[in-house]
């Protein structure tokens, strides 16, 4: 491991890259919805040439396992990608259902008035 290490560090060297400080997590995501999760890796960036490098310890999780955790660290337009994705990762089952409560929320909203006056309705009753 120690000599993986070595030639891990030669080669970043070689490419020019420089050290990142400070990362406590590295998330790859995959098209199979699943994660690869680095924990407090060594983190290496050339920026001229948009190339990085990261070496430690990884676990392959599905996302649906991580995901508290995820949604604390992505911006809006993350969220989004994120959000279509489950939808088409969703079982049928479990988007009927979601489909449902919200046709029983929509029933209980209170409907607007079209082309009416609140006061003169009530005046009427």
């Amino acid at each position: 491991c120690l000599k993986k290490k070595k030639k891990f560090k030669t080669t970043v060297k070689k490419l020019g890259m420089q050290p990142l400080q400070d990362i406590d997590e590295v998330n790859m995501f995959k098209d199979d919805s699943t994660v690869i999760q680095f924990k407090r890796p060594e983190v290496f960036a050339a920026f001229q040439s948009n190339a990085f490098a990261v070496m430690g310890p990884a676990e392959t999780k599905n996302i649906m396992d991580i995901l508290p955790e995820l949604l604390q660290q992505l911006n809006p337009k993350e969220l989004q990608s994120l959000g279509e994705k489950l939808k088409k990762e969703m079982p049928k089952d479990v988007k009927n259902t979601i489909k449902e409560e919200k046709d029983e929320e929509d029933k209980d909203e209170i409907p607007t008035l079209i082309n009416s006056n609140f006061e003169e309705v009530s005046k009427k009753e």
